[in-house]
């Protein structure tokens, strides 16, 4: 059988024949190509143990190309790249366009249609002509890490601004560092001084970290006019080592003891041992400390300071209560009580929504706490019904709690907190209105 011209063949398109004239034309310059054809450009991938040269390169290959005076391909993209390389070292694309026009019916050159024969359906892999699909993809893997190239290092990851002293003046970046690593931190605080991590530090952690995030909403949310971290601590430590372990102490007087046993009764019973009793001591509980070391003192009177600082104190009431309640679940949870979905259920519920829960309840108390100081004359009044109100939420949240109702009561305690800090200008002029006018009425009533 006659061998077939590769000359001929390339001219009508053959991949295969195309690769072994650019091959022969690049021999002496010990360069291989491989070609791929996508989208009317014929991509050419030369390599050699050194970089090919450009210029002699691209000339013999556009040489050879224009002698062919075919129209398979509109572009020519040809990459040079040392062995060993993915990178090209350099890219060159020129146009390729006929010479003259061929006549399909011209006598003088005859194309017969490529055959079986001609083409091999399976080129091997050691074949000039390479899979079309996986040269192609090569092709657009080398422009691809070509663009890259592009891009300067210090542009993409700005290590220099990211390790800058003044990035950390910026208190929400203090804050994104301190909520993201800080339970990374105890744990690998934990387990490079080989202390024993028990349940205990776990739920105290768990409490401080959840009740840190709901601070920082509430210092955004209240925005007090007066900030210290040294009054946050002092607060915190007073409800946890003065306040809670008198609250336990007056709950074991006869009368308090009763309310609490009432609230395993039926609704009514069930009702007023959770505001009388639970309400009542805790939400004064949460309470002494701003009134001890603030209203007392005269050191503070601006009513959504106190408010700040009474929500201060209901968080360091929930950690404390969030670590007794852990470990009651976790027996639980042994003794087969409950199953562990309830468990991790009711966890998260004692660690993330309570403590908010706790610190609006004492943040209504601080905010009249703080109306009292305005009003000195009804002082005692307004603390009253500062804590009625706080008390009869807590109440009302705890007998429905898990239903409806207490999610009802819940959102409606966080809303009036709200509009207690939107309307406070206007309820702290009429309070000093109120001052003014028993002011201007005693001299007229001594004399």
């Amino acid at each position: 059988m006659e061998q077939s011209d590769p000359r001929e063949m390339a001219r009508l398109g053959n991949l295969e024949a195309i690769a072994t004239l650019i091959n022969r034309a690049l021999q002496t310059q010990g360069v291989t190509a491989k070609i791929n054809l996508a989208d009317s450009c014929l991509q050419i991938l030369l390599q050699s143990h050194r970089i090919p040269n450009q210029p002699v390169s691209v000339t013999l290959i556009q040489r050879e190309l224009q002698a062919l005076n075919a129209d398979f391909a509109k572009t020519v993209r040809i990459y040079g790249r040392a062995a060993g390389s993915e990178i090209p070292a350099w890219t060159q694309e020129f146009a390729l366009q006929p010479t003259a026009t061929t006549n399909k019916t011209d006598s003088t050159v005859v194309r017969s249609p490529i055959t079986n024969n001609q083409i091999p359906s399976k080129p091997s892999i050691n074949s000039p002509r390479f899979s079309t699909d996986f040269l192609h993809q090569h092709i657009d893997t080398v422009e691809f890490l070509q663009t890259l190239r592009t891009f300067r290092f210090a542009a993409v990851v700005p290590y220099r601004e990211a390790l800058s002293p003044a990035l950390y003046g910026h208190t929400s970046v203090k804050l994104l560092l301190f909520f993201g690593l800080f339970p990374l931190a105890v744990s690998f605080i934990f387990n490079r001084t080989g202390l024993h991590v028990g349940l205990e530090k776990t739920a105290w952690v768990l409490g401080v970290y959840y009740a840190s995030i709901w601070g920082v909403v509430l210092q955004n949310l209240i925005k007090p006019r007066h900030f210290s971290w040294q009054e946050i601590l002092k607060c915190i430590a007073f409800t946890v080592f003065v306040g809670i372990p008198l609250l336990l102490f007056i709950q074991k007087f006869p009368l308090f003891s009763f309310l609490y046993a009432a609230t395993d009764w039926g609704l009514i019973p069930r009702l007023i041992g959770f505001i009388l009793g639970v309400g009542i001591l805790e939400e004064v509980c949460k309470a002494l400390p701003i009134y001890i070391l603030f209203l007392r003192s005269g050191k503070l009177n601006d009513p959504l300071t106190l408010a700040f600082y009474g929500t201060m104190s209901g968080l360091g009431f929930a950690i404390s209560e969030g670590v007794v309640y852990s470990a009651v679940y976790a027996f639980g949870l042994v003794q087969g009580e409950i199953d562990i979905s309830a468990y991790v259920l009711t966890n998260t519920i004692r660690f993330v929504c309570l403590p908010l829960f706790h610190a609006i309840w004492a943040g209504i108390t601080g905010y009249f706490l703080g109306l009292a100081a305005i009003n000195p004359s009804r002082q005692g009044a307004i603390i009253a019904i500062g804590i009625a109100i706080a008390a009869v939420l807590h109440g009302l949240y705890d007998t429905f709690a898990g239903g409806f109702l207490g999610l009802a009561v819940m959102a409606f305690s966080i809303l009036l907190f709200v509009a207690y800090l939107q309307h406070s200008q206007q309820m702290i002029e009429d309070l000093r209105q109120e001052e003014l006018k028993k002011s201007n009425q005693e001299p007229h009533s001594n004399s």
